[in-house]
């Protein structure tokens, strides 16, 4: 459940009313005792445009559940009002469907792999090490 939906679920009772931070983490709290997070009014308080309701930033980080009137003062809007975000599951589109679906035949050919040339072909060629001047003693 989102910071948003336990929000909404939580002022649904009290729907045009103005109420602070407080009341409204108080509000979760009695609404979901076993929430253990942290509330944030803020994220999900749009201000009032001519344009209509837009988030108070440049993201919108929750559903516009509330109005923000003031510091630390939102306004319940009601559930006709509340600007829900754009979610970012993709819809299927349905593709149409071809008229008439040829068959297709392929053999399968198959596949041959030589496991000692392609480890060999994956990693590139090493230069042996040398050992400065105890190589040149010893040769």
């Amino acid at each position: 459940m989102s910071n948003s939906s336990r929000i909404e679920a939580a002022t649904r009772q009290h729907v045009g009313a103005v109420l602070t931070n407080e009341q409204i983490a108080e509000l979760v709290k009695v609404a979901n005792p076993d929430w253990k997070g942290g509330i944030y009014p803020s994220d999900c308080a749009y201000t009032r445009t001519a344009d209509g309701l837009v988030p108070r930033g440049k993201v919108a980080y929750g559903d516009g559940v509330l109005e923000y009137l003031a510091e630390n003062s939102f306004k319940v809007l009601p559930t006709d009002q509340i600007v829900r975000r754009p979610s970012n599951k993709k819809v299927a589109v349905a593709a149409p469907a071809p008229a008439v679906a040829a068959p297709v035949k392929a053999e399968a050919k198959p596949v041959v792999t030589d496991k000692k040339k392609t480890a060999k072909s994956i990693k590139p060629p090493v230069a042996p090490k040398q050992k400065g001047a105890v190589r040149q003693q010893v040769q």
